[in-house]
């Protein structure tokens, strides 16, 4: 099996602590991180030399080094088709992120195909919107492991960002779940073992959250008033984003929102 390299740094900021992780496995870079860690991804992008780099999303956290790593490594870069053409562009990034990960350049990629063929590796990519529309996953079925992007990150959600559709991630979820692994590894968690089960608590924890919105929701109380109810704690992040990163963004999705809204 071919061994999985980890480059794992911590960003600080807002009264937030955030790992990152960048992944290669048989030649394959996935996700270049954030703009403000591009020293260690590039010397570990150098260490290792990966021959492509695939994406989870377009997220700065996730292409930030890309543009610089494509010319630097004369490599191809691929993500979804939806993002494409986003990604020529120089990221337009609220100032919170700007401030915690920063900027993306744009860059040229192609689209990911269904199945990445790697030297001594297979790939298949499955498309796992709620995140993000263009959201992906890397499933390796022959050993069992997933590379999950943004998809997991903790099995008790309590923020996310405004336009995160929570029904559709579930969707994403129940959709994973069916297929057959081990190991996840984490964009912001690392890597995870028991990666199945840990799959199985997020989902069981969301459903159990969206049962309690939607009755409270239904006996009359608003999203504010919900909110208040099932998180009383404000976390900072959502003072300085300015609520674009908040637990009101998961009430209201898990009330306002289904599973096919996005796609």
């Amino acid at each position: 099996m071919q061994e999985v390299r980890i480059y794992n740094s911590i960003v600080h900021m807002f009264g937030t602590t955030l790992n990152v992780y960048a992944y290669i496995v048989d030649g394959m870079l996935i996700d270049s991180g954030p703009h403000r860690l591009q020293d260690g991804i590039v010397d570990f992008c150098l260490h290792y030399r990966p021959d492509k780099i695939v994406h989870t999303h377009f997220h700065e956290d996730h292409t930030g080094n890309t543009a610089y790593l494509i010319n630097k490594l004369q490599v191809p870069a691929y993500i979804h088709p939806d993002s494409l053409d986003l990604c020529r562009h120089k990221g337009d990034i609220p100032f919170y992120r700007l401030a915690f990960w920063g900027n993306r350049r744009g860059f040229k990629a192609e689209p990911l195909p269904d199945v990445i063929e790697n030297e001594h590796s297979r790939f298949e990519v499955i498309h796992t919107p709620g995140h993000t529309t263009d959201h992906v996953v890397f499933l390796d079925r022959e050993q069992g492991r997933l590379f999950s992007g943004d998809l997991f990150l903790h099995p008790k959600t309590r923020v996310v960002r405004r336009r995160e559709n929570i029904p559709l991630l579930m969707k994403s979820l129940r959709k994973l779940l069916q297929e057959q692994f081990d190991t996840v590894y984490c964009a912001h968690g690392g890597e995870i073992k028991q990666g199945y089960r840990s799959l199985e608590q997020k989902l069981s924890h969301l459903e159990e959250l969206q049962d309690q919105v939607r009755s409270l929701s239904q006996r009359g109380q608003d999203i504010k008033a919900i909110v208040k109810r099932i998180f009383p704690q404000t976390p900072t992040i959502a003072y300085f984003s300015l609520g674009e990163f908040s637990s009101y963004n998961l009430v209201r999705s898990l009330i306002e929102d289904n599973d096919t809204e996005g796609i």
